[in-house]
């Protein structure tokens, strides 16, 4: 499963600006190379009968040496997230390849605003097709949607669709910061299979929710 996602149950109090519904929207892939069709521009999504107002998924640089450019064009998925106060957010994702077994998967959580703007509230987060990831509802330790992931470690030896360890990750909504923080990050103790499906969160789940409960005593 993509994205997993259950009903908010709320915790604490809201901010004022969460309620706010988003509005429709349509989805758009990016521009593409006529040859070997990766992608060289953003996917779009765009507010209904305002074409004009659209959040576009932004580049990122690698970190090597040869600084490629990641253009998150292809495959555009969105779901919507209901919020404890009546509100609603959306998440949304897009792709990068380059025609190879990889590809690198760019995620965002964006927020409409009263005042008619498309907020992404995520740091850049992206995950491999090696990976597992859901947005997940915790009472007790938020009351907005958490973000889980977990992908795949590639030690010395091993192929890309081998049984690998895993870096499970968690975001959780700052409200002070007024963006998704990471709560915390660890490597699993043993190795999940990767074919034909990638399946760690649920295995990994107490761990992870006995850890999300830790972060918020904090």
């Amino acid at each position: 499963m993509l994205f997993g996602m259950l009903g908010v149950m709320a915790w604490g109090q809201t901010t004022a600006s969460s309620g706010t519904t988003f509005p429709r929207f349509t989805l758009a892939k990016g521009q593409q190379e006529s040859g070997d069709g990766a992608p060289t521009s953003g996917a779009k999504l765009c507010i209904v009968g305002r074409q004009n107002l659209c959040y576009q998924m932004q580049p990122e640089a690698s970190s090597g040496s040869s600084k490629v450019i990641y253009e998150f064009g292809l495959e555009p998925r969105s779901e919507r997230l209901p919020l404890a106060d009546g509100g609603s957010w959306v998440f949304f994702s897009a792709m990068f390849s380059a025609g190879g077994s990889g590809t690198l998967e760019r995620l965002a959580v964006l927020r409409y605003s009263d005042s008619g703007r498309i907020i992404n509230l995520l740091p850049f987060i992206g995950v491999s097709n090696l990976s597992d990831r859901a947005m997940w509802t915790v009472p007790g330790a938020s009351t907005y949607p958490i973000l889980a992931a977990a992908d795949f470690i590639w030690s010395d030896g091993e192929v890309h669709f081998s049984p690998h360890y895993f870096t499970v990750q968690a975001w959780r909504f700052d409200q002070k910061s007024d963006q998704y923080v990471r709560a915390f990050s660890y490597q699993t103790t043993k190795k999940y299979d990767c074919d034909p499906v990638v399946r760690v969160l649920g295995p990994e789940r107490q761990e992870i929710l006995r850890r999300l409960m830790t972060d918020r005593e904090k």
